[in-house]
Formats: C-alpha cells, structure tokens, sequence
C-alpha cells in the first residue's frame, strides 16, 4: 500500500512541477504555448524539449518561461537528459521499480562462473576507489582461498545497468596505527577506473529516509549510474554546503522549495551532456575565474561546447542567478540538437 501510495504522489507531483515522469520521445506533438510567439528566441527550444518528453508547459496552453525551476525539477530534468544521451528514451525509473535494496549490489565471480562473495548496501565495504580500484575482501594479508582472478558484477539485476570488470588478486600488510586508505588485506585491484562506480551506492539508510519522496527516483538513477554522488555532491551542492547543522539542509524540503541557480544547472548539465564538442576553442567568461570559481572547467566546457553563452554582452554566467525555465529549454535543447549550439564571436 505504501508503494502504491508513493507512486500516485510521484505522479502528481511531477505533473504539477511541469516535468513529466515517463514521457516517450515520440509522438508529442507541440501544442504552441501562448506565452512563447512563434520566432521568439525560446520558441525552437521550448517546441525541441516539449517533443522530446523533458519539459511541459504548467498548463496545456502555457510555458510560463519566466517562472523558476526547483532544485527538485533540475534533477530530473538531468536524470531524463543523461538517458537521452546514454541511448535511452528519456524514461527515469518510476519510485514502484526501486530495486530491493537487500540483494546484492556486487557480485565476484571465479573463472568458471560461480559466485564467491557478495555485498549489499547494508553491508561494509573497506575499497580504494582510485584509478586503479581495489576492494578488501579479507583482513588476512594471505587469504589462499580466494581465486586469483574475478569478475566483479557491479548493480543490480532487475535495475539499470550491470557492469562487469576484470579483477586481479592483491594482498597488503597493514601495521596498526597506520593509514591505509582502503588497502587493506586481500582483495581485488581493478585495472578500468570505470570499476569504481561501486562507491557510487548510496548508503541504505540514505536510500530509505528518501525513497518516497517524489524527486528521489531520479537522483538515485544519477547516483547509480556514477554521474554524482548524492549525498556528498547532490545534497552537499544543493544545500550551499551546509550538512544540517543550526541553518539544516533536509533535502526532502529543500529539493522541493529551493529555486535552482545556473551554477547547479551548469554542473548538473555537463555531468549529464555527455561528451560534447568543442565549437569555441578559446572563451573569456569575466565572472568565471578558472583558478577559483566554483566549477569553473564545467561551465568554461559549455561555453566551448556552444550551449552555455551568458546573461548579457559581455558574456558573464551569472552564477549565483535564479534559473529560469526558458533558459533550461534553450541550454538544454543546444545539448539535445548540436544545430543550435552557438559558436562564439562569429
């Protein structure tokens, strides 16, 4: 009943907010808002981001260009934009398909197939997730029934995507008192950096606090698929940097009251875009310092890219401005429709 109950509010919330949930790509014909004139500078993004399912109008004659986006809004909008460009159909897995967190998110298996260990999201994982991943599965320095070899299944099986890598067995000496940064015992190093998308499972606790609020489905897909890290990115990002001290950050309110900043949306964007390319080799943003503003190789790569081009002449971001959801359409149909990225100067 629960279940059921948190997919009929995911339904209507999404609906209010404007962003549909499981649009198909196909077969959404443009109504014409009345609010955005035919050769207006939104008109083609607003038509491009209607059709292909990521944005509607707040009603069936409106677009309400001027109006805010949420934080919430925002990432859905890049849950859907990330599985447009990854091949998908823009479908963000509905709040009823959240995978039973209890099975076994990783899998090793030998060379003839057969499982030897597993973890859920329950379970403590002691791992290094630099470029060349390595997880412990024994404290011992000297585990001879582990196989030499593995292939480690990373996800869940009724759920996204599941990937396999090639590990190779590894053993440390750790001395007590010393740092060991996740080396520890005998485990697996994996050569693919990718491999490290098993850090990327938000804790279990995390999962349940949030899985029946409306926005939760999409940022558990982006967390899953390793473009963020929800807690220490998505809600550390959202919140200002505040952890839920004295001024509190509880996403589940935030997400939903917050009107979202270019900023996030330039982050959230180019984790989401994919690879995009460079149309403006060189790009001045005055207000962008590459030394010290806040993402600054994410938004100088959306300017390169031709979707990003500032909120007046001179080019500035406008960081720390309030998003409005015309600027969504335009930025994010330049992603989706490479015909009208912007080449700079020209």
């Amino acid at each position: 009943m629960k279940r059921i109950l948190g997919a009929i509010l995911t339904a209507v919330f999404l609906s209010a907010l404007s962003i549909p949930c499981a649009a198909a790509d196909t077969g959404r014909t443009y109504p014409g808002f009345s609010d955005v004139a035919e050769g207006s500078a939104s008109y083609e993004a607003v038509k491009l981001c209607y059709e292909r399912g990521l944005m509607n109008g707040t009603s069936d004659t409106a677009f309400n260009p001027q109006g805010k986006l949420s934080i919430a809004q925002l990432v859905v909008l890049a849950a859907r934009l990330y599985d447009l460009q990854n091949g998908g159909d823009g479908t963000v897995p509905d709040l009823p398909d959240l995978p039973d967190l209890r099975q076994p998110y990783l899998r090793f298996y030998d060379s003839e197939g057969n499982l030897f260990a597993s973890f859920n999201s329950a379970q403590e994982l002691q791992y290094n997730a630099g470029e060349q991943p390595y997880i412990s599965l024994s404290n011992a320095s000297d585990a001879p029934g582990l196989p030499e070899t593995c292939k480690l299944e990373i996800g869940f099986e009724d759920y996204g995507r599941v990937r396999s890598f090639e590990g190779v067995k590894e053993s440390h000496e750790s001395a007590g008192g010393t740092m060991h940064q996740g080396f520890v015992g005998t485990g697996y190093r994996f050569a693919d950096p990718e491999a490290r998308v098993f850090a990327a499972l938000p804790n279990r606790t995390l999962m349940e606090q949030f899985q029946e609020a409306w926005w939760f489905p999409a940022a558990f897909y982006l967390g899953i698929e390793n473009v963020l890290n929800i807690e220490g990115e998505l809600f550390y990002r959202a919140s200002g940097g505040n952890n839920g001290d004295g001024g509190g950050c509880d996403p589940a309110v935030r997400f939903s009251k917050d009107n979202a900043a270019r900023s996030l949306f330039a982050w959230l964007i180019e984790r989401t875009a994919g690879e995009l390319e460079v149309l403006n080799e060189t790009v001045d943003v005055p207000d962008v310092n590459p030394d010290e503003t806040q993402d600054a190789a994410a938004i100088l790569r959306l300017y390169q890219a031709g979707v990003l081009t500032g909120v007046d002449q001179a080019g500035n971001f406008g960081g720390e401005r309030e998003l409005t959801r015309a600027q969504a359409a335009i930025m994010l149909a330049r992603v989706l429709d490479p015909a009208l990225r912007v080449r700079l100067g020209g």
